[in-house]
């Protein structure tokens, strides 16, 4: 089987997820090419594929603008099977309608949906993750990875559920759509951390950061992706309005995954506040993954 994967990532969980699940198809024996969206991406050509998979970080409960733009100007065949492994750094309900615009870009077309799952990956903004939280989101990771292979094997199709109350509160949560854009004039680089290596400028998917006479500059087509601030190795630079919920630093995940130690839950029943969307959705998983272990 011929499988295309076609994602868009910001600080590289949805690379990182991807090239996970390209790894279980050939493990299969499948072929698989990936196509990472950014501003120069060329369009693809599908219509040689058996299944494309659709992935992106969620941003405001929403899926990203560069995400959406791509993929409005590509073409499928009728019949087309297609699935999503969409990510965030939680699992309220309101992330149900993320896909919503995916879904009806790809109903348009006549291709048919096989499974929407949606995996957990660490903050790029708001607060960072523990170690150990990390490890314990791989661990289901993995089982739901296993959960969404043994449906594709048995034809099975499972569908994230959302509702007009969903919709309607994703769209205007939706602020993206200028957000980024408006939020770039207030960027500034600590002309006392910075050390000129422009990485930023290198890394930034949009080209909306550049060097001049020494110092960083931004356009400001800034889709909000968090690139550049997270990867900062002297986390020199101000990302405006978010700056208080800056994240800085990379999580090493390969490292976080080979860990082999032992582990106590972060998340238990008992977990408050925050943590306490994941107690359900854990369950979940190990229900699944215990009927298909059977």
């Amino acid at each position: 089987m011929r499988v295309l994967l076609i994602y868009y990532t910001g600080t590289y969980n949805t690379r990182y997820l991807s090239n996970q699940i390209k790894e279980k198809f050939i493990s299969n024996g499948d072929t698989v090419d990936t196509v990472e969206i950014t501003s120069t991406t060329k369009i693809v050509d599908t219509f040689s594929y058996d299944l494309i998979g659709f992935s992106y970080p969620i941003y405001g409960f929403n899926s990203p603008l560069p995400f959406n733009k791509y993929i409005r100007k590509l073409k499928f065949k009728e019949n087309q099977k297609y699935f999503i492994y969409k990510n965030s750094g939680e699992v309220l309900a309101m992330n149900n309608a993320s896909s919503r615009i995916l879904i009806r870009i790809m109903k348009r077309q006549k291709a048919k949906l096989i499974g929407e799952y949606h995996y957990v990956m660490p903050y790029n903004i708001h607060f960072p993750f523990e170690r150990d939280f990390i490890r314990q989101i791989f661990i289901y990771n993995k089982k739901l990875l296993e959960i969404m292979f043994y449906n594709f094997k048995n034809n099975r199709v499972f569908r994230i559920k959302s509702n007009i109350i969903y919709d309607i509160g994703a769209f205007f949560v939706g602020i993206q759509k200028i957000g980024g854009n408006i939020n770039s004039f207030l960027y500034t680089v600590d002309k006392n951390k910075c050390i000129n290596c422009n990485r930023c400028v290198n890394i930034c998917p949009h080209e909306n950061i550049y060097s001049k006479n020494g110092r960083i500059k931004f356009h400001h087509h800034c889709d909000m992706c968090m690139r550049c601030s997270f990867y900062c190795p002297t986390n020199a630079i101000n990302i405006g309005f978010l700056q208080g919920w800056k994240v800085n630093g990379d999580y090493h995940l390969k490292e976080i995954e080979n860990d082999t130690s032992s582990l106590t839950p972060y998340i238990t029943k008992d977990s408050k506040g925050f943590y306490k969307c994941f107690i359900n959705y854990f369950k979940w998983i190990d229900e699944e993954f215990l009927k298909i272990s059977q």
